[in-house]
């Protein structure tokens, strides 16, 4: 080869090539992937120059032209959000990068050339449950029994959440905090807040609630039924409780929302009896005086208050209420019809998703109101705030 052949040769090298003694620049992709999708909310991310969030629409960021070293990225959310991460995995192709879910950081190392995806993985309701919890819950999966008449069915909670307005202060007088709320943004904070369903209220407009409920039906047919395990090592035993959320308690007492719930409890892998919400707390029944089929215990529904009965019946009850006189109970004018005349709803009848993550510490609903008295103190709580989700087994009985 001649010197000009030489000579050409070199320059085409130095122009598809990097310069003497330079790196190819590296490059950090971050993902963001939420369950249920979109979040409607926003995450910060810092540790590759500029910060920058993502969210819907946009759920990946790449930095490219880095150059060799270690790079720890930060997820951030906005103050007084519920902690939602349950999963953060980066892959990198020569190792060598570590994760901190904890503190919602990874330590990416880049060598020349490599691309390292990072994806930051969040669920509402916590991490999902391993395969032998789930079995457990399938395998006891109530049978619901409804009244004739009944109006509503069990929801899924975001769909609960998008029919509301989160509001900061106490009900019916709050203000506006954020319109049209997800579950990524519910306040996990010690100031008031609550959930105000849009364009109905109780005893006021409480016509609205049945076209909301139908609304919801429409979009989503089928109902969900919520699940969570407690254990109690000491005992030998496992409570498999059981969460259903109405649009609204249509009773003597009145309020939107209403969380009612059966827990089944296991000793030594064997059922051994259940508990079903009712107004005033839960009533303890032996496994064998439940009404089963195929193993499933049989749940009676009460129209419109949704209290749960082991056996079809006509049941009188008491509604306990707080004012600023304090608490009063009092024996209800109307009873409990849970003869199961209705809709039967079964396991293959509705959705069965695990409870569980971080639970939102207002209140449900603009309000409670007792027919005769009017408006009360009291509130609906989330369950994943109440002691018979995190420790149900003082309502075990011999």
């Amino acid at each position: 080869m001649d010197a000009r052949a030489v000579a050409a040769a070199v320059a085409t090298f130095l122009v598809a090539s990097p310069a003497a003694g330079a790196a190819a620049g590296g490059e950090v992709v971050v993902r963001l992937a939420t369950d249920p999708t979109p979040p409607g909310v926003m995450w910060t991310y810092a540790g590759l120059g500029t910060p920058f969030e993502l969210g819907s629409p946009s759920t990946a960021k790449t930095v490219s032209g880095l150059a060799d070293g270690t790079y720890t990225v930060a997820e951030t959310a906005a103050a007084g959000r519920p902690t939602t991460l349950t999963a953060l995995a980066c892959n990198d192709p020569s190792g060598g990068t570590t994760v901190d879910r904890a503190d919602a950081t990874a330590h990416v190392d880049l060598t020349a050339g490599e691309t390292v995806t990072c994806t930051f993985t969040h669920r509402a309701l916590g991490s999902r449950p391993g395969a032998r919890a789930a079995q457990l819950a399938r395998r006891y999966a109530p049978i619901l029994r409804l009244q004739g008449g009944e109006r509503y069915r069990p929801l899924r909670l975001e769909d609960y959440v998008a029919t509301a307005d989160l509001r900061d202060g106490r009900p019916p007088h709050g203000t506006l905090a954020v319109a049209r709320p997800t579950l990524f943004s519910l306040a996990t904070t010690a100031a008031p807040t609550y959930l105000d369903v849009r364009t109905a209220e109780p005893k006021v407009r409480s016509a609205g609630y049945p076209a909301i409920e139908q609304e919801l039906e429409s979009t989503r047919p089928r109902p969900t039924v919520y699940f969570h395990l407690a254990y109690q090592p000491s005992a030998g035993r496992i409570a498999v409780e059981y969460w259903f959320l109405y649009l609204y308690n249509d009773f003597y007492d009145a309020h939107e929302a209403d969380w009612e719930g059966v827990t089944v409890f296991l000793e030594n892998g064997a059922p051994i009896g259940a508990t079903f919400s009712q107004h005033q707390g839960r009533t303890w029944i032996g496994w064998a005086s439940i009404a089963k089929s195929s193993g499933h215990p049989i749940v009676y529904v009460a129209r419109g208050s949704h209290a749960e009965y082991p056996g079809a019946g006509r049941y009188s009850i008491r509604v306990c209420w707080t004012t600023s006189g304090g608490r009063r109970c009092a024996p209800s004018p109307r009873v409990d019809e849970a003869r199961g005349t209705g809709a039967t709803v079964g396991p293959t009848g509705y959705d069965l998703s695990s409870l569980g993550g971080v639970g939102f510490t207002g209140g449900f609903g603009s309000g409670t109101y007792i027919l005769g008295i009017g408006p009360t103190r009291d509130r609906v709580t989330d369950p994943r705030r109440r002691a018979e989700y995190s420790f149900p087994f003082d309502e075990v009985r011999p």
